[in-house]
């Protein structure tokens, strides 16, 4: 399977994600900002990637932006799953057909598990 990309600036979380993801056979990549991210997608084909929406003083629109444009050789069929201590449910209803999933924060090992379990499938 291919890996997955983890963006947060939270390293905990990072730190977390990374860990469900290896006890179900998962590798994946990490990145706490938007280049580094980007870089990632320029070189690596990947699943899906788990994408913070506020990435410290940066937006992840960048990373969205990227996604969509003729740069994204490698990503065009990349699961997007948002992430975000922000949302609410105008926002869920929003953008609902927008992602492969949207992930409130905080998030249980239970509902990650459910999520990976649907992203393998």
């Amino acid at each position: 399977m291919l890996p997955f990309l983890l963006v947060d600036d939270n390293h905990e979380i990072l730190s977390f994600l990374k860990w469900e993801l290896q006890e179900v056979g998962i590798l994946s990549m990490q990145a706490d900002n938007c280049q580094d991210a980007i870089e990632i997608l320029k070189e690596i084909e990947l699943k899906a990637i788990f994408l913070d929406i506020v990435l410290g003083h940066e937006n992840s629109e960048k990373i969205l932006s990227f996604l969509k444009s003729e740069e994204n050789l490698k990503n065009k069929a990349i699961k997007v799953i948002l992430m975000s201590g922000l949302i609410d449910e105008s926002f869920s209803d929003k953008y609902r057909n927008k992602f492969f999933e949207i992930l409130e924060k905080p998030f249980t090992s239970e509902e990650l598990s459910q999520l990976i379990l649907k992203l393998t499938k």
